[in-house]
């Protein structure tokens, strides 16, 4: 439905058009018709509608439930011992709701599967079929469906407004007329992500080098942090921690979305003088990304290679591990791969040939932690070592890229916008990326599934109020 929005007000405004926005809209619309009444909700969007979902648009969108609907407790307690900072009621409520989250999603056209990969996994996921682009257009029909409802693109929030009370109620925004209106509202969501495509911010917050840390998706880019700067315009506070990121090991070479390096425990990582500088089989390959693609871009100038043979090549979906349009460095020998690279082939040779004189004897088995390493050496490998001996030897590139941002909005269980006393702001709710949760490591496979179930949270909560 069409409306202007210097004419109309609106029960919810909803700021973003992601997975945490989407979920805001379709609960706000199912629980005040539920209740018998004709909801209304604008959904604001920066993008164009061709490209609307944000990041979520582009993930693969896998969701830390199993089949039972149980969210993993070991992965949660493991996040809560990392630091005293996180919000144990927070993850509590999501441990709760995590599998009501995914039956929802169901309801609504989103198809949720379980199937066990080849690769050694930290957790049993799910995972959404037609990854995030497919529950954006899920959601989005569903709310379309609503007379209620009104998708507004090309438009972007520039501050709330408030009563004389300090009740938000509405949004003023800038069109694509350039001209700014003010749209009234019952209740204000922010979903629209962190500041992952802000580079002042990202340099603010993260460091100097921050600007190497390229967006993992075009999606990104509209990411500025729109929602934190209005939250903390009208004494929003803030958690989570800023100055780290949650990043992957990319290609730089590909301008494809989200071409990610994923093999590294199944081959070797070398920098750009060809030396080992991490323990690749310490975790499964989900696991240790992030900190990966974190060293190479702190530690190694922002550029390392996954090193691996024609033997490892032949592992069972070893083309889903490596997600780049853009073919390998390869070399019949290692001498040849490292002149291809760009590295020093006999530094590169000699590091292959350590590496392949510390390989123990053991089984290697892909599917778990195979216990089969290296010893003798500098860093040694603590499972999957297996020697990279089979020609055509191969390599690929990798470089961080931000996913998104560790630190933002301060919200409760009950998605509302606190300020540093922990006082909610009557009206405003958070949701999704906005919101600051995470310190020191994202477990993964939460992001969406949080973004869901404290969207929908924060949905119900502004129809509870129309109808209090």
């Amino acid at each position: 439905m069409n409306r202007s929005m210097s004419e109309e007000n609106f029960d919810l405004v909803v700021v973003g058009c992601g997975a945490a926005g989407l979920a805001a809209a379709l609960g706000f619309l199912e629980a005040a018709a539920e209740r018998g009444l004709a909801p209304t909700v604008a959904i604001l969007e920066r993008s164009g509608e061709a490209d609307r979902g944000g990041a979520t648009r582009w993930s693969w969108v896998n969701v830390m439930v199993d089949p039972d609907g149980v969210v993993n407790p070991s992965i949660l307690d493991r996040v809560l011992d990392l630091d005293p900072a996180f919000d144990r009621e927070y993850f509590d409520t999501l441990r709760r709701l995590g599998g009501d989250s995914v039956e929802w999603m169901r309801s609504h056209g989103v198809t949720v599967t379980h199937a066990a990969p080849p690769f050694a996994m930290e957790s049993d996921y799910g995972a959404v079929e037609g990854g995030g682009l497919s529950l954006v257009n899920a959601f989005a029909a569903r709310i379309e469906a609503y007379p209620g409802s009104t998708f507004f693109y090309d438009t972007e929030a520039t501050r709330l407004t408030e009563d004389d009370r300090g009740r938000v109620n509405g949004v003023v925004v800038r069109g694509p007329d350039g001209l700014t209106r003010t749209v009234g509202a019952g209740g204000v969501v922010l979903a629209s992500g962190g500041f992952e495509g802000n580079y002042q911010m990202l340099t603010q917050h993260v460091g100097a080098r921050a600007g190497e840390i390229r967006p993992v998706a075009p999606g990104l880019r509209h990411n500025l942090g729109d929602g934190l700067r209005m939250a903390t315009d009208v004494g929003g506070t803030t958690a989570g921690q800023f100055d780290m990121l949650h990043v992957e090991l990319v290609d730089p070479r590909s301008d494809k979305p989200d071409p990610g390096i994923f093999g590294a425990p199944y081959g070797i990582m070398v920098n750009q003088d060809g030396e080992r500088f991490i323990d690749e089989g310490s975790r499964t390959f989900e696991g240790i990304n992030e900190q990966l693609a974190w060293t190479v871009w702190r530690d190694q100038g922002n550029l390392a290679y996954f090193v691996y043979d024609a033997e490892m090549a032949k592992l069972p979906g070893f083309a889903f591990l490596n997600q780049t349009d853009v073919p390998p460095y390869e070399g019949t020998t290692v001498e040849e791969l490292g002149e291809a690279m760009g590295v020093d082939p006999d530094k590169l040779a000699a590091t292959v040939a350590s590496f392949n004189a510390a390989v123990c004897p053991g089984e290697f088995d892909p599917s778990t932690k195979d216990g089969k390493r290296t010893t003798g050496l500098e860093i040694d490998k603590t499972n999957w070592a297996m020697p990279v001996s089979e020609p055509p030897f191969r390599a690929f590139p990798g470089s961080a890229a931000v996913t998104f941002c560790f630190g933002g909005i301060r919200t409760d269980t009950r998605a509302r916008v606190l300020t540093g006393s922990g006082t909610p702001i009557p009206n405003l709710y958070a949701a999704g990326v906005a919101t600051g949760v995470w310190y020191q490591e994202y477990p993964g496979a939460l992001s969406v599934l949080r973004s869901v179930t404290f969207g929908r949270i924060a949905g119900r909560e502004v129809a509870d109020a129309l109808d209090a």
